[in-house]
């Protein structure tokens, strides 16, 4: 049963994905728009081309303004990336270049040339992220904050002035309400369906900071550690969570590079041997591709928002149901949005998962007879996925998942 959960997730969730992009009309305006990045908004490379260019003419009119050179060097980033270039590419040279004869020395040039190496292969970028945590300007955007929290995570083993720095950036998130609340919720309940001292493996902007504010700002769910798959590939990362954990560091005993698909195989092995050496339990979150189709997957159960993994058959749906019954807090779905907040388009796939991922537990309760709650439930889903700006097409789709026709 586990199985089908699993490919349903994984063909259900490409339909709100943060790559999925809707084709973008460029507006006819000189005046450039704030880029507030992927898991924001939702544009094509075209568009951030268009900006790119727009914020261009901005810099070159008050070479001073590190806000107009940091919305220029965004705007041509994003573009590459949806491109998939990344690195030094020609576009982002040319503004570095321009970066570097205007404000050398400055947070904002320090962090993106920080941004850049980083994805050079062989590259250490680590001294302009030194450089940019010296610097940190007063005023601080979410994208400067996460990047620079992104760094010291990955950075392994921290000093306390690091510590101090991690937790101020994360409490900054907090404080300025970089995160909206429905986020926020949402990390709350997938953490709440786990067992205490858990692992928790993600990817992803939104599955990382989230859980992160939680832990840092509100001091909930501090027994869980936070495990972004992609950084597992850092020795010190990885050495310093097994530091953490008590266990010994992973040793490489197979030859990966003659494997077909080795990197995936190496990820596989390595989040295998944290879980069985720590003896935690061990979470993913749904959106992680190496859940989906790797072959951890025979050994992932849906317990509601997230998948345990387990080498044991067992009633995971009746843990998804205690979880509907006795944890997560979904009240708020239906309740009005007593507070003004913006609704990411390029998130909206996490708020999908609670039709996802549940939808089998609604199934579930109807084949008990338990019609209270298979109701109660229902509400809920389908008022997560009325909250969204997907088209009517777009939601029947989710709404399908219920055999509810709308």
């Amino acid at each position: 049963m586990q199985k089908q959960i699993i490919i349903l997730a994984a063909v259900v969730l490409s339909l709100g994905c943060i790559g999925t992009l809707q084709a973008f009309t460029h507006p006819e305006t000189q005046e450039p728009q704030e880029i507030r990045g992927i898991v924001v908004d939702k544009y094509d490379a075209a568009w951030y081309e268009h900006q790119q260019a727009l914020w261009h003419k901005k810099a070159q009119a008050n070479p001073s303004d590190e806000h107009a050179w940091e919305q220029y060097f965004s705007a041509a980033r994003y573009a590459d990336m949806l491109l998939d270039q990344y690195g030094m590419t020609d576009r982002k040279k040319a503004v570095l270049d321009d970066m570097a004869k205007h404000i050398p020395n400055s947070f904002t040039y320090n962090l993106a040339m920080y941004q850049t190496e980083r994805d050079m292969q062989g590259v250490d970028a680590s001294p302009w992220a030194e450089k940019a945590l010296q610097q940190i300007p007063a005023k601080i955007g979410r994208q400067n904050t996460t990047m620079l929290i992104a760094y010291l995570v990955m950075k392994g083993e921290l000093s306390d002035a690091d510590k101090a720095t991690l937790h101020t950036l994360a409490l900054s998130l907090y404080k300025n309400n970089a995160y909206p609340s429905y986020l926020l919720r949402y990390a709350d309940n997938c953490l709440r369906g786990m067992e205490t001292d858990a692992l928790y493996f993600e990817n992803g902007d939104v599955s990382f900071y989230a859980p992160l504010i939680l832990q840092e700002a509100l001091d909930l769910h501090t027994d869980k550690i936070i495990i972004p798959i992609s950084f597992l590939w850092l020795d010190t990362y990885r050495d310093a969570l097994c530091r953490k954990l008590g266990i010994k560091p992973f040793e490489v005993t197979k030859d990966y590079t003659a494997m077909e698909n080795g990197n995936e195989v190496y990820l596989q092995d390595i989040v295998e041997y944290i879980t069985k050496e720590s003896r935690r339990p061990a979470y993913f979150s749904p959106r992680e591709s190496l859940a989906k189709e790797s072959g951890l997957s025979p050994k992932l159960y849906n317990e509601g928002l997230v998948f345990r993994y387990s080498t044991r058959r067992y009633d995971n749906m009746a843990v998804a149901m205690r979880n509907v019954e006795e944890r997560y807090h979904m009240d708020y779905l239906m309740e009005p949005l007593y507070v003004n907040e913006e609704q990411w388009k390029g998130s909206e796939s996490i708020q999908l998962n609670y039709m996802v991922m549940l939808a089998p537990v609604v199934k579930s309760y109807k084949q008990a007879g338990d019609t209270l709650y298979a109701n109660r439930l229902t509400r809920y889903l389908c008022a997560a996925v009325l909250r969204t700006s997907l088209p009517d097409e777009e939601k029947q789709k989710y709404f399908n998942l219920l055999g509810d026709k709308r």
